[in-house]
């Protein structure tokens, strides 16, 4: 089987040879790290997210009720670990208002975001 040639590093002025397509180990990380900064740039929320007043908020919430709520009512004691607003920013939700705010798990709240999202299209 023949060998492939070898390409450049696919970051821009970086002239490192490889033998296969892709980047450098010198870039590797900076290009994963950049991809990540470019995709949260999308989400106009993300600085909301980031506040000191939401951060304060989150760990009083987590500290009252450190219990996910949904599997609470199923029966289930499970950490929470995201604070979830109930009408999403979104929709219209208040974003400080405490009865907006519900504590859940990693994977309710992904089964509940997926669901609202999808709703949305």
């Amino acid at each position: 089987m023949p060998r492939s040639a070898p390409t450049p590093c696919r970051y821009p002025g970086c002239g490192a040879v490889l033998a296969s397509p892709g980047f450098c180990p010198q870039h590797r990380a900076s290009a994963h790290r950049d991809y990540g900064r470019a995709r949260r740039g999308f989400d106009a929320e993300i600085g909301f997210y980031q506040s000191k007043d939401w951060r304060v908020l989150r760990a009083a919430v987590l500290r009252e009720s450190p219990l996910c709520l949904t599997c609470k009512v199923h029966g289930r004691l499970v950490l929470a670990g995201v604070v979830d607003h109930v009408v999403p920013l979104k929709d219209g939700g208040a974003r400080f208002d405490r009865a907006n705010l519900q504590p859940l798990c990693v994977a309710c709240h992904n089964r509940k975001t997926a669901r609202e999202t999808a709703g949305r299209r």
